[in-house]
């Protein structure tokens, strides 16, 4: 199966928009990522802003997210994978790194993201093994 046929298109923000636009997307589309790209044409994935990312964030600083950017928020590097990847190859990246989403590109433009959710749903036996290994506590 290839990366293309799991994937779901995201709505991206960019890394000057504020935090709060990053999470009401997440709050209106019931997701818990917004990829950050350098620029709407070009789509280039810098990063993702998560829930997590938000609230260790927040808890950690005393600002509101009106006055925090994307750039602020996000994990990076974007570690992403080909849309014509086979999907274990992106679910090895995902264990590597231990992510919960993976960007997909085609030639260095974002054009999906894979979630654990989406592995959840594929039939296959590795779907789980995915889960159960991103899922471990990272190692000291």
């Amino acid at each position: 199966m290839k990366c293309s046929e799991l994937m779901h298109s995201p709505t991206t923000c960019l890394p000057h928009e504020r935090l709060m636009d990053a999470l009401a997307i997440m709050g209106a589309q019931d997701v818990g990522a917004v990829p950050v790209v350098e620029d709407r044409e070009g789509l280039r994935p810098l990063g993702i802003v998560t829930d997590r990312d938000a609230a260790l964030l927040l808890g950690r600083i005393d600002r509101r997210a009106s006055e925090i950017t994307c750039r602020e928020a996000m994990t990076t590097p974007a570690v992403t994978c080909e849309a014509d990847d086979d999907i274990k190859d992106a679910v090895e990246l995902m264990r590597r790194h231990q992510l919960r989403r993976m960007l997909v590109t085609e030639n260095g433009r974002l054009v999906g993201i894979i979630a654990q959710a989406d592995l959840a749903r594929e039939k296959s036996g590795e779907a789980k093994k995915v889960l159960e290994d991103v899922s471990q506590p990272k190692a000291a």
